[in-house]
């Protein structure tokens, strides 16, 4: 479990040329290398560079230096591009043989479920910071908060992050998306992966490129999404021809899709209408054959897109990806992308942790099925990582993992599905909400 951290460091930020911004810069032999300076902003415990200096620094036994200023720190840092901590989360990602299908990871008949989304993220309200992402107010009486916009494809089922991408507020989602899938053609085997999409992502650019990828989707449409094709559908599941018109091709950004979908008239896919309880209706497109993935695989594929909104929230409040130490861009950018490393490490152990937690209780002949609490692993993670990284012998590292593994499995939590609810019904005032006691 240790050694694949190791290995990704080492493997990308060990020939720092390609990462280094400007000339000149990490030339020379440094005490506190190119390599240290990623290592800690993977790896700090989120309290203050001052101080998660001076922990990280104590961690390594054969450190050269005794200390290391936050203020050269912060200097260092503006010669360091971003992408070398998502290539590093990326090579971990391979390191853990996510492409090969490991055995530790879940999937449904045979495929990866992933899901792609956005989310507001709120970034320092500064004036040179709302400068850098484009924040411009519309009007004198009402400024804008200061938020941006995060793009990411998540493996539902597995909780791990697959690349992310931290835009402009006003950036579209939908070219931010198509970004992300590009960035995860070497990660997945694009024929055995399913992407899931919310009603956000109507969009026949997107459907056209997952099927050159051949790739899966299932994403949910709007009520007045391809009104005119969906007006002769009369089965609840059925196959539904998208026309490819002009006006529909001009939207494409990419020129060689557009290219390759020129003299095409029409993209044949498949609609699924489910309904509710409630009598309401939810329509789905997708291009997975009808042989394979029956009418209740659908919903219930459609289900699992909820994992993304539980890994944000893992995301925003365990590990606290808004929580930054600078207020310019480049070291907002630095600090959401280092958190991707230590949400997958998290994901891998968590899932590790509680095979083997369970294995261990089967053996007991216990039933009751446990998980590893989640603020207890990321806590141990925060404490133990940077103390092996850093000193990477066997003894220690076998010392830490022990450590670690058997503070996880003292107390686990039980693996309670949680129970569905009635919603209740909203009260009804009894007052007018003008109304003024006398």
């Amino acid at each position: 479990m240790f050694s694949q951290i190791a290995s990704a460091i080492n493997k990308i930020a060990k020939p720092c040329d390609k990462y280094v911004i400007g000339e000149n810069r990490f030339v020379r032999e440094s005490k506190f290398s190119f390599k240290k300076y990623v290592t800690f902003t993977c790896l700090k415990k989120g309290t203050s560079n001052r101080a998660d200096l001076e922990d990280f620094i104590e961690d390594d036994i054969n450190s050269e230096i005794d200390s290391l200023s936050r203020q050269a720190y912060s200097q260092q840092r503006k010669f360091i591009n971003p992408q070398v901590y998502k290539d590093i989360s990326t090579q971990y990602l391979k390191e853990i043989r996510y492409k090969a299908n490991n055995n530790l990871l879940k999937n449904f008949k045979g495929m990866m479920v992933v899901a792609g989304d956005g989310s507001d993220f709120e970034i320092p309200n500064f004036e040179e910071t709302r400068e850098e992402f484009n924040i411009k107010d519309d009007c004198l009486n009402y400024r804008k908060p200061a938020m941006a916009k995060f793009s990411s494809i998540m493996d539902v089922l597995n909780g791990f992050i697959l690349d992310g991408i931290i835009g402009d507020y006003h950036n579209g989602e939908l070219p931010l998306m198509q970004e992300n899938i590009k960035n995860i053609q070497n990660v997945i085997n694009p024929e055995k992966t399913i992407f899931l999409f919310d009603r956000g992502y109507n969009a026949l650019a997107l459907y056209t490129q997952l099927t050159s990828l051949n790739s899966y989707f299932l994403v949910r449409l709007r009520s007045n999404t391809y009104k005119k094709e969906r007006k002769s559908i009369t089965e609840k599941d059925s196959e539904i021809k998208i026309k490819i018109t002009g006006k529909r091709l001009s939207l494409f950004k990419d020129t060689d899709l557009k290219k390759e979908y020129k003299g095409e008239n029409y993209l044949k896919l498949r609609i699924v209408t489910y309904t509710l309880d409630n009598n309401e209706k939810e329509t789905f497109l997708t291009n997975l054959p009808p042989e394979t993935f029956t009418y209740e695989d659908i919903y219930k594929l459609y289900g699992m897109r909820w994992g993304i909104e539980t890994n944000y929230n893992t995301m925003k409040n365990r590990l606290n990806i808004e929580n930054y130490s600078g207020k310019k861009r480049l070291s907002i950018e630095q600090d959401i992308y280092a958190k991707f490393l230590c949400y997958n490490i998290f994901q891998f152990a968590e899932s590790y942790l509680t095979n083997l937690i369970n294995s261990k209780k089967r053996k007991k002949g216990v039933k009751q099925k446990y998980k590893i609490d989640q603020a207890h692993l990321i806590r141990k993670l925060k404490k133990y990582l940077p103390k092996m990284i850093n000193n990477p012998t066997h003894d220690n590292v076998r010392k830490y993992l022990k450590k670690l593994i058997d503070s996880c499995l003292k107390s686990p939590n039980r693996d309670k599905k949680s129970k569905s609810r009635k919603r209740k019904k909203p009260q009804i005032r009894k007052f007018n909400m003008n109304y003024r006691p006398t």
